[in-house]
Formats: C-alpha cells, structure tokens, sequence
C-alpha cells in the first residue's frame, strides 16, 4: 500500500468527489433561477459546483504525478494502437486505430445512451423542442459535465498509473467500477441499467485514454453522451 500511496490517494480523493457530485445532486453550491425550467437552473447550479472539483483534480495530479504531470491531458493526440477485446467483438483490423475505432465504437455508445435514456425520461409523456435557450445551453453543459467526470474518474486514473508504471488495466477498472457506481445513484441514465452501461463506458474510455495517451476520445465521445442525454432531459413535456 505503501509503495502504491499515490494511486491510493487518487482513489480516496475520486470517491470523495464522487460523493460530492451526488451531494451536489441535491444541494449544488449555486442556486441559480434565471431560467423557466427548473432542471436547466439546476444543471447551471450542478456544473458550476463540479467544476470547481475537476479543476482542483488538475492541481492534485500535477502535483502527484512528478513524471508524467498533466501529458495525458492533451486533445492532440487522437490516433493510437488499439488492443483488442474479444469479449465484446472488438478486433481491430491492421492498420486500424482510435480513429476509426474511437468514431465507430463512439458513436454506437451514444445511440444506445439515447435510447435508455429516452426510456427512463421521456418515453410516456414525449418531448417539446425549443430552440432557445436550450440548445445553445445544453453545449455549454454537456461540455462542462463532460470535461470535470473525465478529469475526475478517468484522466486521474490512468495519469497516475501510467505515472508510477502499473498495469493500464487498473486505471480501466477502477474507471469502471467508480463511474459504474456513481450513475446507479444519478440522474440518467440510472438504476441498474444506467450502472451496467457507465461501467462499460468507464472501462472504454479510459481505455482510449492509455492507449492514445490523450484526453480527444474520451471527452469527445462522453460530450456526445451529456449532449443526448440533456436533450431529452430539457426537452421532455
């Protein structure tokens, strides 16, 4: 335990956040009521407070982090070998990388996020589609929401066990079992469903992650999760 203080340490500190972000669920550290939707004012409120613990995050791994510091957080780097997982089909032909498997895999991610989320929020009473604010203020959002939960339960992770020269794997499971756990609890998607599907993605993303050494899929591919899945949250009647 000794020799691995730093991973456990991000650890502890991850789960203190995610603590935190489910207590922001109720009680955001800002009230905001400029908005006639209450779950837009209370969305503005929530990524106000979280971002505030991903940039602290940042902080914690530079300073952890003494070899690697902040070199994963780069959106640079977008291409990269990719290990094959035969337990859910995924064997990458030669020559195929994260480009093509980040954009694929991605994509199919965010459909099946949609649809479970439709389920679970809109499904019986449908949607009412307004352009303004919603639109411009679920990107703002979505950015937001998507940045602080990658910083936290995945760039942490596989920054410092990439920083002290343990095995990826660990950073994909922990990522797994963190972001699993914390979306059991959540908004959408939730329960045991929701649970199943973050785990996955937890493990997928900070897969990309190890394997490209950059931050581009993981946040590109969780944007494109928060925008669908707050479309349908602002937008249900």
């Amino acid at each position: 335990m000794l020799k691995n203080w730093k991973l456990a340490a991000v650890f502890l500190l991850s789960i203190l956040a995610a603590w935190c972000l489910l207590l922001f669920v109720k009680n955001p550290l800002f009230s905001v009521s400029m908005f006639d939707k209450q779950i837009m004012n209370f969305y503005v409120g929530y990524e106000l407070s979280t971002i505030l613990i991903s940039l602290s995050f940042l902080g914690v791994l530079y300073l952890l982090a003494d070899k690697l510091r902040l070199g994963y957080f780069n959106l640079w780097r977008i291409d990269g070998a990719v290990r094959p997982a035969p337990w859910i089909g995924l064997k990458p032909k030669p020559g195929e990388g994260w480009k093509t498997v980040g954009l694929t895999i991605g994509s199919i991610i965010t459909v099946v996020t949609g649809i479970v989320v439709y389920l679970q929020t809109v499904s019986t009473n449908g949607l009412s589609v307004r352009l303004v604010p919603e639109i411009p203020l679920i990107l703002i959002l979505a950015l937001a929401n998507s940045f602080s939960e990658e910083v936290i339960f995945r760039l942490s992770y596989a920054t410092i066990v990439a920083n002290e020269r343990l095995s990826p794997r660990i950073s994909e499971l922990l990522s797994a079992l963190t972001f699993g756990a914390v979306h059991y609890f959540g908004i959408a998607p939730s329960g045991l469903a929701g649970a199943a599907m973050a785990a996955f993605i937890g493990w997928f993303l900070a897969k990309s992650i190890n394997e490209t050494k950059g931050f581009f899929w993981a946040w590109a591919i969780h944007l494109a999760q928060d925008v669908v899945i707050m479309f349908f949250l602002f937008m249900r009647r």
